[in-house]
């Protein structure tokens, strides 16, 4: 709360009420709705949208949002306990600046105040109130610009995210209110979203400039059309200076400093400021699991042209005359090392829908803030609210960070389905490294992926994935981080969408997904809807290492003839005329090492080695094919006869040249078969 504000009592016009909140000034006068002073204000009652003119409106006297002026007054009695919001947002014809006190006119005490939190320059507040209690509203324009006509609305707010406060500092996206159009240049359109942040937890959140204990903010743009869902444009990271105290989403209990943000307080940053190319870093100095950050940043203080380090987004993307029936999406992130410290780092991230207006900006389409934001979730959400068949996931990695995946599958009324799948990395420092879907002995076409193209000289590639259909799965993948520490991984704040058509009808299966860097605990695996395989599910899993050949060796399956009982594994990318042999168990497992090898072991105790009695040479094509009895399979201490509904692990180990630390060895990529 605010110290109390006094105005004059006497009121500057004499009004008299109409009907409904319409005013006749005295002779003289001009039209006015609503008082020039809050001793003249009207009473409204209930929710809903009310007429207001400030056009011969004069200023009520200082504000503490600073450049409130022009303004009427209204009194509104509340009709319940709970949270209001009061907006001008899309109502109003002007830079609108609004109040909400509570009191009486000689003693008010302000609740709210706001310039700029929807697009357009327009405003919107939210406080508590108490049923029957009356509340005075101000409504003006900015430093007292030109007034006009208008409406505003008072709504019941959003439920609050603070009636549950997580402990220590939390911080959300509140809001995204507007979204800056910047132009085009070379084929690419720039854009920067406005975001207002709330601490919805217990203790005060860092925001402290010129070092790494503030937030930084991350910004992208998302296309929905014909089932699939694609990420088109990423933004680098604006980082926080100083934290107003404001009250979007609950009662703010303000810190009483700019170094921090108070429980329950909201900070706006409008979409100009989140686009301002001196105040934003690249995404690769970021750690968004634990929040931390190089500071200071690269390109620190650098501009450019209209899409430098902005939202770049190709402007064939957003042509309506290409994409005319396509839904489009905005997201926001804040990344702060308090929050993450906390362990409040997984519902930092909000989305709300965007449209085109069908104008252009200096060569690009426009978009504009289409709807509500939807907070504490990512944009993939958006996916299902405009395709009911989509399918969601969290993927939780043990000990580290989050990502989403979801698939939707559209029966194309030919015998084929069109798959579609998107993963999006939430805060994952580990990032996806491969994606894959079982799909059996099905006929798998017109494979692909998109994903943003990273810009401005962020130092990671956009090499495409290799999209593989081999061993009874469709496999997608980039570099390994041994292979290449910059490749194009799935890292945090970024979506990848891949699809293929096959001509087998859905069913719940195992996806997998890779992880990137080292150290991570395994392949992750998540169920979405895949082709139906008849039972039999085939999928690589667990991270490999590069072997002498600069290649990760590959492990396959191919030529199930389960009436009889056989089936084939498939070795590849092996070093040349090299030895080794197939492992096999009931269980997966992730041993760095193991052995002594430069390798991954992928399998669990106890394990089975020399599958078939082989010992296999790759040759000089780099490559073997083992025939598999399964009646006869080696497996310590449990059943040698691979039983209906079983899942098993293999794995290729084999000889390599010795590399450094001596290791003379190495193993394959695992790979889990489910049996029908």
């Amino acid at each position: 709360m605010v110290p109390s504000l006094s105005f004059p009592a006497l009121m500057r016009t004499q009004l008299t009420l109409i009907a409904a909140g319409l005013f006749l000034a005295a002779p003289g006068t001009a039209l006015a709705q609503g008082a020039d002073e809050c001793s003249g204000a009207p009473t409204i009652n209930g929710f809903g949208t009310f007429s207001f003119n400030t056009s011969s409106a004069t200023d009520s006297g200082p504000s503490a949002c600073g450049g409130l002026g022009r303004d009427v007054w209204f009194q509104w009695v509340a009709p319940s306990t709970d949270t209001a919001e009061l907006s001008t947002c899309s109502l109003a014809s002007f830079d609108t600046a609004i109040a909400a006190y509570s009191g009486s006119c000689g003693s008010l005490s302000l609740l709210s105040c706001n310039d700029d939190a929807c697009d357009n320059l327009r405003s919107r507040v939210s406080f508590p109130t108490t049923a029957g209690a009356t509340y005075y509203l101000r409504i003006g324009s900015y430093n007292g610009n030109s007034g006009g006509s208008g409406q505003f609305e008072l709504a019941m707010a959003p439920p609050s995210s603070c009636s549950n406060p997580a402990s220590g500092p939390d911080v959300i996206v509140g809001e995204i209110p507007n979204i800056s159009n910047f132009g085009s240049t070379g084929g690419m359109a720039g854009y920067s979203l406005g975001t207002t942040s709330c601490n919805v937890g217990t203790q005060e959140l860092l925001w402290i400039a010129n070092n790494n204990q503030h937030p930084v903010i991350g910004q992208n743009i998302y296309r929905a059309e014909n089932g699939r869902f694609e990420q088109v444009g990423i933004s680098w990271l604006k980082h926080g200076f100083t934290a107003l105290q404001q009250n979007l989403c609950c009662s703010c209990n303000s810190s009483g400093t700019g170094t921090r943000l108070g429980v329950g307080c909201s900070d706006p940053y409008s979409s100009g400021l989140n686009g301002s190319q001196g105040g934003l870093g690249p995404r690769f100095q970021v750690n968004a699991f634990t929040g931390s950050f190089l500071y200071p940043f690269a390109q620190q203080g650098q501009s450019g042209d209209r899409v430098f380090k902005r939202i770049q987004v190709a402007n064939d993307d957003v042509d309506p005359s290409l994409h005319p029936t396509a839904s489009y999406f905005g997201e926001a992130q804040y990344i702060s090392p308090d929050d993450s410290l906390a362990g409040n780092g997984f519902n930092n991230v909000s989305w709300t829908p965007l449209s085109r207006p069908g104008s252009t900006t200096n060569g690009a389409f426009r978009l504009s803030i289409g709807g509500s934001t939807v907070r504490e979730e990512a944009a993939i959400n958006a996916w299902a609210t405009v395709d009911a068949g989509v399918t969601l996931a969290d993927i939780n990695v043990s000990g580290e960070g989050q990502f989403v995946a979801g698939s939707n599958v559209i029966d194309n009324g030919d015998g084929t389905w069109r798959y579609e799948y998107a993963v999006f990395n939430n805060n994952s420092d580990l990032s996806g490294q491969s994606f894959s879907i079982p799909t059996g002995n099905a006929n798998v076409t017109n494979v692909g992926m998109s994903f943003p193209l990273y810009h401005s000289g962020e130092p990671y590639t956009n090499t495409p994935w290799t999209g593989t259909v081999a061993g009874g799965s469709v496999t997608w993948e980039t570099e390994t981080h041994a292979q290449n520490s910059n490749a194009n991984a799935l890292r945090w704040g970024t979506m990848y969408s891949f699809w293929f058509t096959a001509n087998v009808a859905p069913t719940t299966v195992t996806a997998t997904l890779g992880l990137f860097k080292p150290g991570n605990p395994g392949a992750q695996s998540v169920a979405l809807d895949g082709p139906d395989a008849g039972g039999l599910i085939v999928q690589n899993y667990c991270v490999a290492t590069m072997n002498s050949a600069s290649l990760v060796t590959q492990l396959g399956a191919s030529n199930f003839d389960l009436p009889g009982r056989s089936f084939d594994l498939d070795v590849s990318d092996m070093p040349l005329n090299k030895f080794g042999f197939i492992v096999t168990g009931l269980n997966s497992a992730f041993v760095p090492n193991a052995g002594g090898s430069a390798g991954n072991l992928c399998i669990g105790l106890p394990i089975g080695r020399g599958v078939s009695n082989v010992i296999f040479n790759s040759g000089l094509t780099g490559t073997s094919t083992i025939t598999v009895d399964m009646d006869v399979i080696p497996t310590p201490g449990a059943p040698t006869t691979i039983m209906a509904g079983e899942t098993r692990y293999f794995q290729a180990w084999h000889r390599d040249v010795t590399m450094s630390g001596g290791a003379s060895s190495n193993f394959s990529r695992g790979l889990r078969i489910t049996f029908p």
